[in-house]
């Protein structure tokens, strides 16, 4: 039986209760780095709350502010698996308990210079990514595998997907957001990686003119990308330089926001990465559509997931 490591902190908050709108949010070290794991409530929480975490795990509470309780892994132990059962209990002064279990996974890109290159031979990626800290998640019937990587030029990304047709407006998605120094969210920048008609991958900016072609958008400036498939697996990698993102500085220890959604041409339906991190649906920011999309009415969550940019996978 799986043991569990029990933290708690008291918060006395003025509170109109806890709900469904609490999660963990994305870890943006892994968990031998002494990551924070910051529990984010839609509205203020009143008594005290605890963490579970896995057998080895030593959690302590950290800073907190009224809609997130914060706390740090003084000791963890990682897993190939890239996923981490955690839970949060939430003890009222009433005596009431709300408890809530997750998946949380570290979200982070490694330093490297890794270059895009696309497939070799054998349909594998040719370049070198056992530097990133791969990201497996089941999003209806399809597993999406994401790996990041980043130098001071550019952020790399290279994104699997299972049981996709590689066709033309077959695609990957992309928010890039900033994080400010106060944690209030900065600009978003939209990009869109596909396939084009003769099977080139290609990476342009939605930005710009939301709502066209993407076969009439722009490439961005010095990218690189390929799309192919591989046995049942489409595989999109890119680079986007930093230059096209000017509001994210690359450096060690930088917050952003990353976020996918998967556009599968033939079924007519898009794979929303923000539902595996419970990111609440979108409200107030948009996810800019483009002519030939697969979005149809389908209910979004917020282009936000927290992601960060490490030194070092270990």
């Amino acid at each position: 039986m799986k043991k569990f490591f029990v933290c708690a902190a008291l918060f006395l908050f003025s509170t109109i209760g806890v709900g469904a709108e609490l999660r963990i949010a994305n870890l943006l070290l892994s968990p031998e780095q002494k990551p924070n794991v910051e529990v984010v409530f839609a509205a203020p929480v009143n008594g005290t709350v605890s963490l579970a975490a896995p057998d080895g795990w030593r959690i302590v509470p950290a800073a907190t502010d009224p809609k997130r309780a914060v706390f740090t892994v003084a000791q963890g132990k990682p897993n190939e698996e890239n996923s981490y059962r955690l839970s949060v209990a939430v003890q009222r002064p009433d005596g009431s308990t709300f408890q809530h279990a997750q998946d949380v996974r570290v979200a982070t890109a490694p330093n490297s210079n890794l270059d895009v290159v696309g497939p070799n031979e054998h349909g594998a990626a040719t370049a070198d990514w056992g530097h990133a800290i791969p990201c497996s998640v089941k999003i209806d019937d399809s597993v999406v595998r994401i790996h990041t990587v980043w130098n001071r030029r550019r952020l790399s990304l290279l994104v699997g997907v299972d049981n996709l047709q590689l066709a033309p407006l077959s695609a990957v998605q992309i928010a890039l957001g900033a994080v400010r120094s106060d944690k209030a969210f900065g600009e978003l920048y939209h990009f869109l990686l596909f396939a084009d008609e003769t099977g080139k991958g290609r990476l342009v900016s939605l930005n710009d003119r939301p709502n066209d072609s993407p076969q009439r958008l722009p490439e961005v400036d010095a990218s690189k990308a390929f799309a192919w498939k591989h046995c049942e697996t489409v595989w999109f990698e890119a680079a986007i330089p930093f230059a096209a993102i000017p509001a994210i500085r690359p450096g060690e220890g930088r917050e952003l926001t990353l976020a996918f959604l998967i556009h599968d041409a033939a079924k007519k339906t898009v794979l929303d990465w923000g539902r595996t991190c419970l990111l609440p649906n979108e409200t107030t920011e948009k996810w800019l559509r483009w002519q030939g999309d697969s979005i149809g009415n389908t209910v979004l969550t917020a282009p936000r997931s927290e992601w960060g940019l490490c030194s070092s996978k270990f």
